[in-house]
């Protein structure tokens, strides 16, 4: 596996990238994370995740979602063929989320072209896609469970903002709709958390510095 690593490291810096290229930042079951990939998800923001720490160093956030995308495709192999035009639907959506000046800013200061953003879009994808499978199936939420919800959080929180609270048949759907989101989300990150665990995942994070 070294030798594959260091055969693609040369090999970036063979194609003028060595400048950016500096250091491997991660090895996720041998797949390497240079610094320029984490720099470049941060940059652009192709690194966020819901529920991400707004305060958090956005390259550690950037190196967190990238190694969760490897070793979640590791794993769900089912989740393949993302054709040209979403990816292209996902490149317009990215330039338009940033503006054409700032977008084209950000791909100057890495010497990039649109089109070396595709496998960063398309990895992203892939994950979307591989967890939205996998967690497909509706999530149950008891009526009991939205009625304390209801009680415990959402008509204090109207009090505090100065609301009167609705009453909870016109907001049940929502309520359950939110419990089951939050649910979902929290079997995903168990989920992903073992595969880290059982992943051989070799980090060298002073490459950041």
């Amino acid at each position: 596996m070294m030798k594959r690593v260091i055969f693609l490291t040369l090999l970036a810096a063979a194609t003028g990238r060595a400048q950016t290229v500096n250091c491997l930042v991660a090895v996720v079951n041998g797949e390497i994370i240079t610094r320029l990939d984490v720099e470049v998800a941060a940059e652009f923001g192709l690194g966020r995740e819901a529920g991400a720490e707004a305060e958090r160093d956005p390259r550690l956030a950037a190196l967190d979602a990238l190694i969760d995308r490897k070793v979640v495709l590791n794993m769900a192999r089912e989740a393949r063929g993302i054709g040209r035009g979403e990816l292209a639907a996902a490149l317009a959506d990215l330039r338009r989320e940033w503006g054409e000046g700032p977008f084209a800013a950000k791909l100057a200061k890495f010497g990039l072209a649109e089109k070396d953003l595709e496998r960063f879009l398309e990895e992203r994808l892939l994950c979307e896609r591989a967890l939205a499978l996998r967690f497909s199936q509706t999530i149950p939420v008891s009526l009991t469970e939205v009625e304390r919800y209801y009680r415990d959080n959402y008509v204090p929180e109207q009090i505090r903002l100065g609301h009167a609270a609705e009453p909870l048949e016109r907001i049940a759907d929502r309520i359950e709709s939110l419990l089951r989101e939050e649910r979902r989300m929290k079997q995903t990150a168990d989920w992903i958390r073992d595969l880290r665990k059982r992943a051989d995942i070799q980090l060298r994070i002073d490459c950041l510095k």
